[in-house]
């Protein structure tokens, strides 16, 4: 199958107007991390030993670390969008199933869809 028959599948299978919901209901979650992590100030967060595995998670996830994560995520989101937008890209289909993982992450928000679901 070539890159145009795996865009068609892929496109018909969600449609641009369903992959739009997810990244968009994607970016407005990253948006939100942003912000939380972006009004964290200090150094970067450490524990010291014998704090206990909640401090050292809470330390792993600095603010930093987020802000990084949520880059890495709309840089993504950002491929997908081109991808079902018209601009070939040999890896929609795995790009949609990526996006799709990351909305499985907020399958508890209100506004998280069922049919976002891989």
């Amino acid at each position: 199958m070539d890159h145009a028959e795996v865009t068609a599948r892929v496109i018909a299978a969600s449609g641009p107007p369903a992959v739009d919901d997810l990244t968009t209901f994607l970016r407005k979650r990253i948006a939100e991390d942003k912000v939380i992590a972006s009004e964290c100030t200090g150094p970067d967060w450490q524990t010291d030993q014998g704090d206990g595995c909640n401090a050292e998670h809470i330390a792993r996830h600095d603010p930093a670390r987020i802000l990084r994560e949520a880059d890495a995520k709309l840089a993504v989101l950002n491929e997908l969008d081109l991808a079902v937008h018209g601009q070939p890209r040999p890896y929609i289909d795995a790009l949609l199933f990526v996006a799709q993982q990351m909305g499985a992450v907020y399958a508890a928000h209100p506004d998280y869809k069922e049919n976002w679901r891989p």
